[in-house]
């Protein structure tokens, strides 16, 4: 999940990196040089696959090495800045010390080298990797910790119906972010902030009934989210613009939570009988479970809440639930029985942290509503028509499969997909540029319109 944002920041600099590589290949037949300055070089590519459509490596360790000294250091060319109350001029000393303190305490100074690679395992299908890397022995911030600190089997993916479309899930230790959170707000000195967060578990109980601290103690680590589309069982959505009702493969939405015990579980039910709503309860060795109905045309909706062996569920029904319970106890084939998810798990590992899994049926069922929904076949004519439905027919669902796994020598990303690598680095290029301009280029033009003003007679 954050991991994505530093991977998108990176992407130009990889870009660029990728170009050197390619422009300073040797074709001489000389010895390989060796660097005069230490990197990690070759502990990165040894973990990539080189002859492949990308293959970049990226030393950060002049980059960040220090990096919260120079921030804090900084901090004396704010100080330079004319015309600053002293009170502001305080208040940006504060802002330096909340940056340090962060950049220090995350790990970040630790990350050495960064390296991504894909190679093609199939026509249109592709093997990528991405290395967020750290020497042994380094890695002790909340960077390398707070999103799993070890590597662990992938077992909520026995959780997975056959029928899975999407599936993410990934390691979170709360309480220790709830700890950073603290302990920054803390070192910030700003009274404001510390008053907010002090009140947060108050408010948080008044809000649940729930002790913050328990719930905290509660939670095992790992949530995730399962989407399933069920080709067995149709609803019937009213488009139209698509001339009548559209059939889909009925949908089913499940939040699954680790837990240590039934804090939450227990909450949820008071909270159920006081409603006055009647609720299916069912209450069997190693299973509880409990149902409400809600009528809503179109879509079946049995709002359920359930609690088996380590897991919390919250699911959309309650026969979601039953059938991820029959796949754990090997009643029925899950998603890992199928034929899509072996092929897009091939050559990944079995350990991990994180894991997400985007199945081609999904691409599927979204691009078949968007054609009924436009009634493009019916409704359109001409070139537009001819157009739009070209646009639309010749896009290719996204599918792959992700496994996240944090080691001893950094995060490693491994996946299998069919979106070619130039894509993906595009894209992180693109984006952050995007955004910025979206955000800079305003700000410009206001205050070219505040100077036009300023200095009209």
């Amino acid at each position: 999940m954050k991991k994505s944002y530093l991977i998108a920041a990176l992407g130009t600099a990889l870009l660029a990196a990728a170009v050197l590589v390619g422009c300073n290949k040797n074709g001489t037949g000389s010895a390989a040089k060796v660097s005069a300055e230490k990197n990690s070089f070759q502990e990165v590519t040894a973990k990539l696959d080189a002859g492949g459509d990308l293959y970049a490596y990226l030393s950060t360790e002049k980059l960040l090495d220090g990096v919260s000294t120079n921030v804090s250091n900084w901090r004396n060319l704010a100080g330079a800045i004319p015309d600053v109350s002293p009170e502001n001029h305080a208040k940006i000393d504060k802002g330096f010390d909340v940056v340090t303190h962060l950049i220090k305490n995350s790990g970040i100074e630790d990350v050495s080298g960064v390296g991504v690679s894909s190679i093609a395992l199939e026509k249109g299908f592709y093997h990528n990797k991405l290395i967020l890397h750290h020497y042994q022995g380094k890695g002790t911030g909340f960077l390398w910790t707070m999103f799993g600190a070890k590597a662990h089997s992938l077992d909520s993916q026995n959780l997975l119906p056959a029928d899975t479309v999407l599936a993410v899930f990934c390691d979170l230790d709360i309480a220790q972010l709830w700890s950073v959170i603290q302990k920054e707000t803390a070192q910030s000195g700003v009274p404001e902030a510390e008053q907010v967060l002090e009140k947060l578990p108050g408010e948080f109980q008044k809000a649940t009934g729930l002790e913050w601290d328990k719930v905290l103690a509660s939670l095992g680590g790992e949530y995730g989210l399962i989407l399933t589309l069920d080709a067995t069982r149709k609803i019937t959505l009213p488009l139209p613009a698509s001339g009548g009702p559209v059939e889909m493969p009925e949908p089913g939405l499940m939040l699954v939570f680790k837990v240590k015990d039934d804090i939450v579980f227990n909450r949820i039910d008071e909270a159920l009988a006081k409603t006055g709503q009647q609720v299916t309860r069912a209450d069997k060795p190693n299973l509880k479970m409990r149902t409400v109905l809600v009528p809503i045309p179109f879509v079946p909706l049995r709002p359920t809440v359930a609690r088996s062996g380590d897991y919390l569920f919250i699911a959309s029904s309650d026969a979601l639930i039953q059938e991820a319970l029959a796949v754990q106890a090997g009643q029925k084939p899950g998603l890992k029985a199928g034929e899509e998810f072996r092929h897009l798990s091939k050559d990944l590992p079995l350990q991990g942290n994180a894991y997400t899994f985007v199945s081609q049926r999904l691409g599927r069922t979204m691009l078949q509503l968007q054609q009924r929904a436009m009634g493009m076949m019916d409704k359109l004519q001409g070139p537009q028509g001819v157009w739009l439905n070209s646009m639309l027919t010749n896009q290719n669902p996204c599918f792959c499969y992700t496994v996240s796994a944090n080691s001893d020598e950094g995060w490693m990303v491994v996946g299998n997909g069919n979106q070619h690598p130039a894509k993906l680095l595009l894209a992180s290029s693109i984006v952050p540029v995007g955004v910025a301009s979206a955000v800079i280029l305003p700000a410009i033009a206001k205050a070219k319109a505040h100077a036009q003003a300023a200095i009209k007679p």
